[in-house]
């Protein structure tokens, strides 16, 4: 038995997925905007005011003064033609992409088909077209023993047609059924031929005799007892959704109704497959020819649209680009739902959504290169660090690197913690100069700080420490243990950008 989904007016459907509304409204589909271009379809409303394909937009706008002219998209196209074989793959894994709007299934090797009766069949292709259905696609499904009946089931008959008795069901058929060209069409008329069981009873010889090699396509078109080898496809493991803009946009409005649409529309192709998003990526085609490009990484895999659309929002809220956009692209990347062995020591994040949700708007406030989580970059310099993206499962270790040598030096003073100054204090220091003709200097003799005043009574030092020597990011530090004469402790740094007091002495 083969299965086969018939979607009429197919480039039509794929530029109304996820307008539902628009199919009550005349709408005609052109494949250009240009003036020579023609409608190649319209909606059920367009045709009943006069629209037709092969119109111009002037004239269909002529005959209808509220018709919508959608522009055929080849990216819609194909975002709707990898929803359809994602979908129909969940059903069967034998699917040949027969024509356009039109895919064939080898059910023969699914022993849940064989074993169902007359009313398992139907519900079962009741259920494949209610999942298209999900996806804002209208499909007819034929099912018949062979490719080419199950074809003229889902050309002919609306909803689904399961047909048990074939030889009957086809000689019932009208002509029109085998798709004959207009001239050999009237041709058959003329000789009172209305149905393809009156076309069978001439005979191929004889009818062949009269209208040529046309009879051959018409008796092969009604032909139920042939089986032909499918070509078989296997659906891409990218989930895409894409659209361009008739034109150029400069708002954000338009651009988040895509995209909630898009992730709408994603989710619903997840479903079947038991898949969830892991990571999105957004694609901005701008007009003047440069691709802005967005990663977003989803911390608790999920199907939620309405939670992923929170995620782009609060990411773009503050979006700039430097010419309008004329498309856009939304991949995402699928995967399994995991789950976790939970820690009794490691408290994980409650909702790592609403988490995500923070850092987007973070990241719009200062700067992706602002928001992150601190780790200590290999090296001798103290507090060199970077921001890496925050993991939500582990926290990130500290880099392995050289000893900070203020750190390991001796403690000459009573042992006190030392508490950390974020930012250091800048502060004036007076030098201490020895006796002598050069009159160099010791050290630190008097500090003014808003962290440390006063006279220094002690000091320990220096400790000094340089690294990166070869480039423009070298560095050079001298770091000086101290005690003022009210006994408050502190610990003083010198680098190129002068004095600051880094540490005190709790």
């Amino acid at each position: 038995m083969y299965a086969v989904l018939f979607l009429p007016d197919f480039p039509l459907q794929a530029a109304l997925r996820g307008l539902a509304e628009q199919w009550d409204k005349p709408v005609a589909l052109v494949e250009t905007i240009r003036a020579t271009a023609r409608v190649v379809a319209v909606t059920p409303a367009a045709r009943a005011e006069g629209v037709t394909p092969g119109l111009t937009p002037t004239q269909a706008q002529a005959r209808c003064r509220e018709v919508l002219i959608q522009v055929r998209s080849p990216a819609r196209d194909a975002a709707a033609q990898a929803a359809v074989l994602q979908c129909a793959d969940a059903f069967s894994p034998a699917l040949e992409a027969t024509a356009t709007g039109i895919w064939t299934l080898d059910l023969r090797a699914l022993a849940t088909w064989r074993e169902a009766d007359g009313a398992g069949r139907q519900r079962w292709a009741e259920s494949l077209r209610t999942a298209l259905a999900g996806l804002d696609l209208r499909a007819h499904i034929g099912v018949g023993a062979t490719p080419n009946l199950a074809r003229l089931a889902a050309a002919t008959e609306r909803g689904v047609c399961v047909v048990d008795d074939a030889a009957s069901w086809v000689a019932a058929l009208p002509v029109a059924a085998l798709e004959p060209p207009e001239d050999v069409r009237a041709i058959l008329v003329s000789w009172g031929i209305r149905t393809v069981g009156e076309l069978q009873t001439l005979g191929l010889a004889a009818v062949a005799d009269r209208l040529g090699l046309e009879a051959l396509s018409l008796f092969a078109a009604a032909d139920v007892s042939a089986h032909r080898p499918l070509k078989l496809v296997r659906p891409v493991p990218e989930f895409l959704e894409a659209h361009d803009f008739d034109e150029p946009v400069t708002m954000l409005e338009p651009l988040l109704f895509l995209l909630r649409r898009f992730l709408e529309q994603l989710t619903r192709r997840l479903e079947p497959t038991g898949g969830v998003v892991r990571e999105m990526t957004l694609r901005l085609r701008l007009e003047s020819g440069p691709v802005w490009v967005r990663d977003l990484q989803v911390p608790e895999p999920t199907r939620d649209a309405e939670a992923l659309f929170r995620m782009w929002h609060t990411r773009l809220e503050n979006l700039r680009t430097e010419a309008a956009i004329t498309g856009l692209t939304l991949t995402v990347q699928a995967g399994r739902a995991t789950t976790r062995q939970g820690s009794l020591f490691h408290v994980g994040v409650r909702d790592p959504g609403q988490l995500q949700e923070t850092l987007g708007r973070l990241v719009a406030l200062l700067g992706a290169d602002r928001v992150g989580t601190p780790v200590r970059v290999a090296g001798h310099q103290r507090d060199a660090f970077r921001l890496v993206p925050p993991d939500l499962d582990s926290p990130p270790g500290q880099e392995s690197g050289g000893a900070d040598p203020a750190l390991a030096q001796a403690e000459w003073m009573s042992p006190v913690p030392w508490r950390r100054l974020r930012p250091a204090a800048p502060a004036q220091v007076e030098l201490e100069l020895e006796q002598g003709q050069a009159r160099e200097a010791t050290g630190p003799r008097q500090v003014r700080s808003p962290a440390l005043n006063g006279r220094l009574v002690l000091k320990r030092g220096p400790w000094r420490a340089s690294g990166r020597w070869w480039d423009a990011g070298g560095w050079a530090r001298e770091d000086w243990d101290v005690q003022a004469s009210t006994g408050a402790t502190a610990r003083l740094s010198r680098s190129g950008s002068g004095w600051t007091v880094t540490d005190l002495g709790d």
